[in-house]
């Protein structure tokens, strides 16, 4: 005690200074643990430099002889009972229950610490990795074309199928590296698994670990990608050398084939060689097109990444090819116009055929027309003659339709067929036109015919009847008159009958007169003569009527003027008181009976 007492302010300074220094300890401590034990990403050394200062701050981190110390410190201020003492001994026991309490939360963050240490060795071993993918994938994305050779940069625009090979040998080196750190990236990542296992991982590592895996796959991707683009790119280029010389070969073919499409004057020959000609067309189309449609895919794929140098100059050929593509619209055209050429010229040789077989109908149809039977049938000679002047003026349409036609499909041309075809339309118009004059003189006598033919009906149609009234009248007979007036009357009516048949002969001899103008009258001049006898015939009744009419007449005449004369005589004898002798009364009587029966024999005779 008593040396406790002598050097109590000597052993007071090194506790004071002993206790401070154990709170900054600590304030260090738990400074450092907040630093390392945070979200915080630092880098490797930055990391590793707060970590060995915290492993230093955490040497000795129990300090028992500190804190034995501090104990005995402890007991000897229990010793002294004054108010400062218990002051300081209250501090005493706060430092150390600071330590107490401090203690656990230190030695978790040290393992803490070792695991973050673990973490970020993890990230400094698989940084080079990243590199060297990052750098891959880089190598099969990023356009280099403007980097100099002698900076390590390539031009990666192929203009060429050996630059397209060159780059096929680089990428598959590349892919060929990403294949060599495939097993170790597996390990990292199951090493970087067992880490993220850990219950104080950080979150920092499952970035890197899920990093590390996504930048893998991803740059193993874009280099098969990019591989594949430049086989791709290849591929076009061998194609497109391929065919383009196929293109030439095709248009050149296409040329010559529209060079070859003519015109054909054989309406047979022109369908054929048309069919022909549209089925090779449409075939020519048919390849040039896909053949262009090929070499365009296969263009844009090499132009997907070749240089702008190369690309304007695969224009400029697509374009001529585009350009020269054109004559297939031309041919289709030229074919277009063949085609409505030779339906045209079929059309004209269907008609001039017609035209040709229509003679021959024509001709005959003329000879019978102008042998045609009977003048009486005049209805049906007319309506063939209409007709045939309608087809006449229909085959004289058709005519100039040939002509006009000849002209635009055959005018100029020297060829054989078309020759032959203009021979035979103008031989058309010289036998249609000998035809239509034919025609004409028949169809004017037939309508000098027709004409005489209705004046000899008309004069028919008056006499018949006339001459059925004569026969019916003639069949009836006469009357028998009863006085001498009615013989008289009789006498005229005969006479007048007998005049009337005489004047026929008039209208016969006219209707005779008439008939013979046409050109066929055979049953005319029959039934004329017909008319002529049953009017000879009537007129010999009548002449005969005549005759004894006038006879009677002049009976019964004889006959009153004997009773006049006897009745005159009678009465002057009379008169003068004079008597007739026997033999007079009896020659006059008998006279009487002699008039009077010729009279009746007459009137008989009737």
């Amino acid at each position: 005690m008593a040396c406790w007492s002598e050097n109590y302010h000597f052993i007071k300074e090194v506790y004071d200074f002993r206790v401070e220094e154990m709170n900054k300890w600590m304030d260090a401590l738990e400074e450092s643990s907040k630093k390392l034990i945070t979200n915080k990403v630092y880098t490797s050394r930055e990391f590793r430099r707060m970590r060995d200062q915290f492993r230093y701050q955490c040497k000795n981190l129990r300090r028992e002889e500190l804190k034995q110390w501090l104990h005995e410190m402890l007991k000897l201020l229990n010793q002294k009972s004054d108010q400062n003492l218990e002051t300081e001994k209250k501090r005493l026991e706060a430092l150390i229950q600071r330590h107490t309490e401090v203690l656990p939360g230190i030695e978790e963050n040290m393992r803490k610490v070792d695991v973050y240490s673990r973490c970020y060795q993890y990230v400094d071993d698989i940084t080079p990795l990243l590199k060297l993918l990052e750098d891959l994938r880089r190598k099969s994305t990023e356009d280099e074309h403007d980097k100099k050779p002698d900076q390590g940069g390539i031009k990666i625009h192929p203009d060429s199928t050996e630059q397209v090979t060159t780059f096929i040998e680089n990428q598959e080196a590349n892919i060929a590296k990403v294949e060599e750190k495939r097993g170790e990236i597996a390990q990292l990542l199951k090493r970087g698994e067992k880490l993220e296992g850990q219950a104080d991982c950080p979150d920092f590592l499952k970035e890197q670990v899920k990093g590390l895996s996504e930048l893998f796959v991803d740059t193993e991707k874009k280099a098969k990608l990019k591989l594949e683009v430049l086989r791709n790119n290849e591929k076009a280029w061998q194609e497109y050398e391929e065919d383009k010389v196929s293109m030439v070969n095709l248009l050149d073919q296409a040329d010559e084939k529209l060079r070859n499409i003519r015109k054909l004057f054989d309406p047979q020959q022109g369908a054929e060689d048309l069919a022909m000609r549209t089925d090779q067309a449409a075939r020519t189309r048919e390849a040039c097109e896909a053949c262009f449609n090929k070499l365009k895919g296969n263009v844009e794929i090499i132009c997907s990444i070749c240089s702008p140098d190369k690309k304007e100059e695969l224009g400029k050929i697509m374009t001529g090819f585009e350009e020269r593509m054109a004559v297939l619209n031309t041919t289709d055209e030229r074919i277009n116009k063949l085609k409505a050429y030779t339906a045209d010229l079929q059309t004209f040789v269907d008609k001039k055929e017609a035209s040709l077989k229509w003679l021959v109908t024509g001709e005959n149809q003329l000879v019978e027309l102008m042998k045609f039977p009977g003048e009486d049938k005049s209805d049906e000679k007319l309506l063939m003659t209409v007709k045939m002047q309608k087809d006449m003026e229909t085959q004289l349409n058709i005519l100039s339709e040939l002509i006009t036609e000849s002209e635009r499909l055959l005018g100029g041309k020297t060829h054989s067929v078309a020759e032959n075809h203009l021979l035979e339309v103008e031989r058309v118009k010289n036998k249609l036109e000998e035809l239509n004059a034919k025609l004409k003189e028949v169809s004017g006598e037939i309508s000098e015919d027709l004409h005489h033919w209705a004046d000899y009906q008309s004069e028919l149609k008056t006499f018949q009847p006339w001459v059925n009234e004569v026969e019916e009248r003639i069949k009836a007979g006469q009357k028998k008159p009863t006085s001498l007036a009615e013989a008289q009357e009789m006498l005229k009516s005969v006479q007048d009958f007998d005049q009337d048949i005489k004047t026929r002969l008039g209208n016969l001899d006219n209707m005779t007169e008439t008939v013979t103008k046409m050109t066929q009258h055979e049953k005319a001049d029959r039934e004329i003569a017909e008319c002529r006898e049953r009017r000879e015939k009537a007129e010999k009744v009548s002449a005969e009527w005549v005759i004894k009419t006038e006879k009677l007449v002049k009976q019964w005449e004889e006959l009153n003027a004997t009773v006049t004369e006897v009745q005159g005589w009678v009465a002057a004898a009379e008169m003068k008181g004079e008597t007739p002798t026997q033999q007079t009364v009896d020659d006059t009587c008998n006279k009487l009976k002699a008039y009077f029966a010729e009279k009746q024999k007459l009137v008989e005779a009737l």
